[in-house]
């Protein structure tokens, strides 16, 4: 599917006839490839004597154009056309013993996951679905707020972009004008003193809404936000070069006071009289930032408590 669509990707009128003989197949195999791509979600016009095209540009991720926006040869790079969790493929990748750091993305998740056990739908090469993983020699010890930092790390690449002031929500979440953008999602591998941190991340890069019937809060994407189109690939490559220095950070000891004033300086929920949740309890409180661990400070009662992420939601009011 993915020769297909990168035929198609450049929004230009392609015949049955130019396609099957560029894939080196019949028509009638042409005909079953597009029924594919929209049986997928993906709309491709059809117009009698002129062929098929897609209604706007796509553009595939790739290791050439990875490469030239500078992502570095340190990192395995793996990319493929759709798999059900990048999340998982990594847990695979590491299973395996093969070599770390990796950058896991594809143009089609199916079973992503996200906080909560929620469905994330990435739609099919539109958005950015994937996973970077990272071997801590120091034990799980090290990372212990890293999910705060990797937010910081996606927000200083959304200015990068053109999104002036994008906000960051205890815990997970990146924001513009208060809807979500992107989520995060980490996953722990320990074995003895080494430990294996999976970092999951979904950008909204150009969001379809018809695979986000079923959110129940605010999003956006970058497309609705900026001027022009942003590059795919030069997101994922400054990405990767933002959580490699974070991971390199913690790796040295640094951890999350490091980055907490960063964070900070983006926090959504400052000063806010906000509800949180978990599975047995509900408390409230004015949100006070956030520890050099990464916890959330919640003034109750005149009393500051600091509650550490896991299965905990937090809600303004």
């Amino acid at each position: 599917m993915r020769a297909v669509l990168a035929l198609l990707s450049d929004n230009e009128f392609h015949s049955g006839e130019e396609l099957g003989a560029a894939l080196g197949v019949t028509r009638a195999a042409v005909w079953k490839k597009l029924k594919k791509l929209e049986s997928i979600g993906l709309v491709v016009h059809s117009v009698k004597g002129r062929g098929y095209r897609l209604p706007s540009p796509v553009e595939l991720l790739s290791a050439d154009a990875l490469e030239a926006h500078g992502l570095p040869d340190s990192v395995s790079l793996q990319l493929a056309f759709e798999t059900e969790s990048t999340n998982g493929d990594a847990k695979q990748y590491i299973s395996q013993g093969l070599p770390l750091p990796v950058m896991i993305s594809v143009e089609r998740q199916t079973q992503g996951k996200g906080r909560r056990g929620r469905q994330w739908e990435s739609g099919v090469a539109k958005n950015l679905t994937f996973s970077f993983a990272w071997r801590f020699e120091n034990g799980p010890a090290v990372v212990e707020g890293l999910s705060l930092a990797v937010g910081v790390a996606v927000a200083r690449v959304l200015k990068k972009v053109g999104i002036p002031n994008p906000g960051l929500k205890w815990p997970n979440d990146v924001q513009i004008d208060g809807q979500k953008v992107c989520g995060i999602l980490l996953e722990m591998v320990a074995d003895q003193d080494v430990c294996h941190v999976i970092i999951g991340v979904g950008l909204n890069v150009e969001m379809d809404e018809a695979f986000m019937t079923q959110v129940d809060q605010p999003w956006t994407d970058l497309v609705s936000r900026l001027k022009s189109r942003p590059s795919r690939n030069f997101i994922l490559a400054e990405l990767t070069k933002e959580l490699i220095e974070v991971c390199q950070l913690f790796e040295d000891g640094h951890g999350m006071k490091h980055f907490q004033y960063q964070w900070q300086a983006h926090d959504v929920l400052f000063n806010q009289p906000v509800t949180v949740s978990s599975v047995s309890q509900q408390r409230q409180g004015v949100a006070r930032g956030i520890d050099q661990k990464g916890a959330l400070l919640l003034e109750e009662n005149g009393e500051l408590v600091a509650l550490h992420g896991g299965e905990i939601s937090v809600r303004r009011g």
